[in-house]
């Protein structure tokens, strides 16, 4: 049977320790401090034209990476709203495209701080804050996450899908406005 029928249990996928909310608070802090911290050094960095060519080649695969992966998700999630698949499958699917999410939003940071964006600028500034509330979200889904594998498949309370569809619009939210202010940024 294939890994993404539903077939395989979802006790299977639990890990042996769920996180805890003081250690997503505390995450969400140190992202905090170190996105405060690329804020005030980027626009300083000066890098040659051919760094900022390899740079902005990372910074579009990152976006693929990353983002590509987010979508992927949310499609297994929709399906599963729509009775097309199993929660098992989604929770599954969330297992396996939580690292390249999470590499996809450290090549844009790392890239991102090379191409010295103008944080003067308030479209780029509401980018990068874009940028900031996809990962402190990135931080929450996963508690959402593993809610949602202690379900062993039976249908979540309305609270816990309430928090699963607020923790994918905020995410949508901020990677569809982190591509498009980029997109914009571009052609200036």
């Amino acid at each position: 049977m294939s890994a993404l029928d539903g077939s395989a249990p979802v006790t299977r996928l639990r890990r042996s320790r769920p996180w805890r909310r003081t250690t997503c608070h505390l995450l969400a802090l140190a992202l905090l401090v170190v996105w405060t911290a690329m804020f005030l050094i980027a626009p300083h960095l000066r890098t040659s034209a051919s760094v900022r060519q390899v740079a902005l080649f990372a910074h579009l695969a990152a976006m693929v990476l990353g983002f590509g992966a987010v979508l992927t998700l949310d499609w297994f999630a929709l399906m599963w709203l729509l009775g097309r698949r199993e929660l098992a499958t989604v929770v599954q699917v969330a297992y396996g495209v939580h690292t390249p999410v999470w590499l996809g939003l450290g090549g844009l940071t790392a890239s991102g701080v090379v191409l010295a964006p103008d944080t003067s600028a308030p479209w780029t500034v509401v980018k990068l804050v874009a940028v900031l509330a996809v990962a402190i979200n990135g931080l929450y889904a996963r508690q959402v996450q593993e809610r949602l594998a202690e379900l062993n498949g039976t249908a979540p309370p309305r609270g816990v899908l309430l928090t699963a569809t607020l923790v994918m619009v905020t995410s949508q939210a901020g990677w569809w406005t982190a591509t498009a202010i980029g997109f914009l940024n571009a052609q200036r």
